[in-house]
């Protein structure tokens, strides 16, 4: 993976890295998430600038130059900004054992560490899922995903200027199926491009854990037992401060990705959303796609290279999973039937 070079960049492995040993606790889920979802490595995080919002001044144009003659002068010009502000969202997820259970069992830390991995493998799925389908308009307890920013089909007429430039047609035919339809994410992830962020002054980053309690609790005969109860909690948001440092291959229709006939040219698909969208060497770049995208693109690649100049390492380049020199990353939570981009 390229490095950031010029800047301090943190990811949440980075964070954790540095804390005292009394988080160790919390260095364990770390650690266990980055097992279920990669994506949590090359995310760089920053602390929000305004409590649990992170204000953040985008470049919406350019500005141009002026070609002088002698007793000539430039004209005034600057680069056009806008300022947004983006809300971290907060997860929680309650753990929750029979007391009882908990006394009589032979090993209670293996028994807690299980109840653990199942919640945060689960909050972790819906965090991803959320880093790229994020709506508050629609969910407004969550933060804006990745598809905010890339939900515009791109034609000639879009330049480079229009984030509609980085979202590429991947469909079939011109009127898709809609029942299966996937995307591949390009993302490049740094401080002034796309990352994400915590609240202001949070001592605990990324998946936390409360403390636990005894309590009592009902059962469904209103018989009252005791309980031991513990509650993970999660704030993120994501900024996406450049948009041209990532993009989309929309409308990949999954149902027909196998067929022998009728398919787009893959290959020159992705080739092309690499090659558009921007990649300083300042950023850590990633592809993300599902699992079955990801099979159907190896065979389909290796269909496309046979009996021809480009061979099957050519494309891929380096040992797989990366794609023509990209790390390949297949969150579960990306096998979702999204919507037709237009």
């Amino acid at each position: 993976m390229p490095t950031v070079i010029g800047n301090k960049v943190l990811t949440l492995r980075d964070i954790y890295a540095g804390r005292a040993a009394d988080g160790r606790p919390d260095k364990d889920i770390v650690e266990m998430l980055f097992e279920d979802t990669s994506i949590l490595d090359d995310m760089v995080l920053v602390e929000a600038n305004d409590g649990t919002t992170n204000k953040t001044t985008i470049r919406t144009g350019i500005s141009a130059g002026t070609w002088t003659a002698y007793y000539e002068g430039p004209q005034p010009s600057k680069g056009q900004k806008k300022q947004v502000k983006d809300v971290a969202g907060h997860l929680e997820s309650m753990i929750e054992i029979a007391k009882r259970l908990f006394d009589d069992a032979p090993d209670k830390d293996a028994v807690w560490q299980d109840e653990i991995t199942e919640h945060g493998e689960g909050m972790s799925n819906d965090m991803v899922d959320t880093v790229f389908y994020g709506n508050v308009k629609s969910e407004p307890r969550k933060f804006n995903g990745i598809v905010n920013w890339y939900n515009t089909i791109g034609t000639s007429s879009h330049d480079s200027k229009d984030s509609a430039h980085y979202v590429l047609q991947g469909a079939k035919a011109s009127n898709p199926s809609q029942s299966m339809l996937r995307s591949v994410f390009l993302v490049g992830w740094g401080r002034k491009t796309i990352h994400g962020f915590y609240p202001q002054h949070h001592q605990n980053v990324g998946l936390t854990r409360g403390t636990v309690r005894t309590t009592d609790a009902s059962d469904a005969n209103s018989g009252i037992y005791e309980v031991m109860r513990q509650t993970l909690s999660w704030d993120l948001g994501l900024s996406v401060k450049d948009y041209r440092y990532g993009g989309r291959l929309a409308n990949l229709e999954l149902d027909y990705m196998y067929t022998t006939t009728g398919q787009p040219d893959y290959v020159e698909l992705i080739r092309r959303l690499i090659t558009r969208v921007k990649n300083s060497g300042m950023v850590r770049q990633a592809l993300y796609m599902e699992p079955q995208v990801w099979e159907a693109f190896q065979t389909l690649f290796y269909r496309k290279t046979q009996g021809n100049a480009v061979t099957y390492g050519d494309v891929l380049q380096r040992q797989a999973p990366t794609l023509m020199g990209i790390p390949v990353r297949l969150p579960e939570a990306l096998e979702t039937n999204e919507t037709l981009v237009v």
